[in-house]
């Protein structure tokens, strides 16, 4: 390994740790409410229409990447949170790799590169990134993303175009990132910002020439898009029909989006509204176009492209901005580096040192520049994780305490087996129960009741099970 990769590997490592500092306790959760949906749902259908699924990506099955990450997971752990996080970390591990060479590549800076992990590594209110496995779609989609992107900037960043065969891996790496998550269907657009920022007089020269040639990636990718949006949108059980994902197009929606989503980044409550999120956005435009700065102008880019997916709908989540963060880290990341370069050449040119001296300062301020902003960071990362885990726990359902009794109750239940549950807390139009039994004894075919404790359950149970001061029990009476 030369010099420039164990650079990498340290500095990659020194962010995950940052996050580990924060979130490691989310290696220890339990399975989610959202994680006993998903098992049940994809465990429900055969893996051949799985594997499937994952070639017809324009299909309106649910996110069948991740569900072959549940399912091989399942088959060979079983009802085990613990690989399922392991694996869901090793992938944020990954994700700081991706985001290392995405930013390098684009600023040619390791200063920037580290500022930048150093930003995106943690944010307490994408917890539930740390603590449940059902946002691995997000996880799977980002590392595909940034994956399919760092291809290209590979090639593109050396000013030559993609051969046939390299555009088929670009597009297939695209196809598992939306088959991860609909997230990434901003690919296209953000290769072509790229393209316009940083090959712009190879775009101006080319001209259609160029669309066939350098351009055939943002091409071939824009097309799949078409297939996948018209796909998704018209096909039977889509997204679309469900009211939180109804979509409502407009300017105003945008901005009203985006102001919901700017607060929380920011740590602040109610701070942006349309109008102030207006006139940063302009700001950063006019910096990124005064700065003369490609990073900045393309940072700017990744920011207002990134978010359009989930731009124009009802349900809003923290991590929705997982994917978005890479461009304000990098943003924010150049910024912080001009900065230390402007306030360096002050001091330079007020104390007037030697060329020695002048190099030591530099070396020096690039190397107290991190720390500085960890320190920054840090008290607020500590009093929002409490405040963001709080949030995430009150609606959780208690299936480690529940799958713990559960076993001790009954170690096993006969195939088919019918259950009853009385006076159970769990919200009485969900599934948990259902979900978590058939799960926890390996059963789909299980049928699970619930019912108030009066009148005496009739027969015919397999088993009974009652909930008293907060733990399950068994019936008493006849089964």
């Amino acid at each position: 390994m030369n010099r420039s990769r164990r650079t990498a590997a340290l500095l990659v490592s020194i962010s995950f740790g940052w996050l580990l500092l924060f979130a490691h306790n989310g290696i220890r959760a339990p399975f989610s409410g959202d994680d006993l949906m998903n098992l049940h749902g994809y465990l429900s259908q055969p893996a051949s229409a799985l594997l499937l699924d994952n070639l017809r990506f324009w299909s309106t099955s649910y996110r069948p990447l991740g569900g072959l990450f549940y399912v091989s997971l399942w088959d060979a752990f079983g009802f085990n949170p613990l690989p399922f996080r392991l694996a869901c970390f090793a992938l944020l591990a990954l994700n700081l790799g991706l985001l290392w060479r995405f930013t390098l590549r684009l600023s040619g800076s390791r200063e920037i590169a580290f500022l930048a992990l150093l930003l995106a590594g943690y944010h307490a209110w994408f917890v539930d990134l740390y603590y449940s496995t059902g946002t691995v779609y997000d996880l799977l989609c980002y590392a595909f993303f940034l994956g399919a992107f760092n291809f290209y900037l590979g090639i593109r960043g050396r000013g030559a175009g993609l051969s046939w065969r390299q555009t088929g891996i670009l597009t297939a790496l695209y196809i598992c990132a939306l088959n991860a998550k609909e997230m990434a269907v901003t690919l296209p657009l953000l290769l072509a910002a790229y393209e316009a920022v940083y090959q712009a007089r190879a775009v101006r020269d080319g001209r259609l020439a160029w669309l066939v040639r350098e351009g055939r990636g943002v091409l071939i990718c824009g097309l799949a898009t078409a297939l996948y949006v018209a796909g998704k949108l018209t096909g039977p059980g889509s997204l679309a029909e469900v009211p939180a994902y109804h979509i409502s197009i407009s300017p105003v929606r945008y901005l009203h989006t985006f102001f919901i989503y700017l607060n929380p980044l920011l740590y602040q409550d109610h701070v942006f509204r349309s109008p102030n999120t207006s006139q940063l956005l302009l700001a950063m435009l006019a910096a990124a176009l005064l700065l003369r700065s490609r990073p900045l102008l393309f940072a700017w880019c990744f920011v207002i492209f990134s978010l359009l997916p989930v731009a124009f709908i009802a349900h809003y989540a923290g991590f929705f901005l997982y994917l978005p963060m890479a461009g304000w880290a990098l943003y924010a990341a150049v910024m912080l580096s001009k900065a230390r370069a402007f306030l360096l050449a002050l001091l330079i040119r007020a104390a007037k040192p030697g060329e020695t001296w002048a190099a030591r300062m530099r070396m020096a301020s690039i190397a107290a520049l991190p720390p500085l902003l960890a320190l920054f960071l840090a008290p607020h990362h500590w009093s929002e994780s409490a405040r963001t885990l709080r949030l995430f726990e009150s609606v959780q359902p208690p299936t480690r305490e529940l799958s713990t009794e559960l076993l001790a109750l009954r170690p096993s239940l006969p195939k088919g087996a019918r259950v009853l549950y009385l006076d159970d807390p769990l919200p009485k139009d969900g599934y948990t129960l259902l979900f978590l039994t058939r799960l926890l004894y390996h059963d789909m075919s299980i049928a699970v009741e619930r019912a108030p404790q009066s009148p005496t359950p009739r027969g015919g149970f397999d088993a009974i099970f009652i909930f008293r001061d907060g733990r399950l029990a068994e019936w008493p009476g006849p089964g």
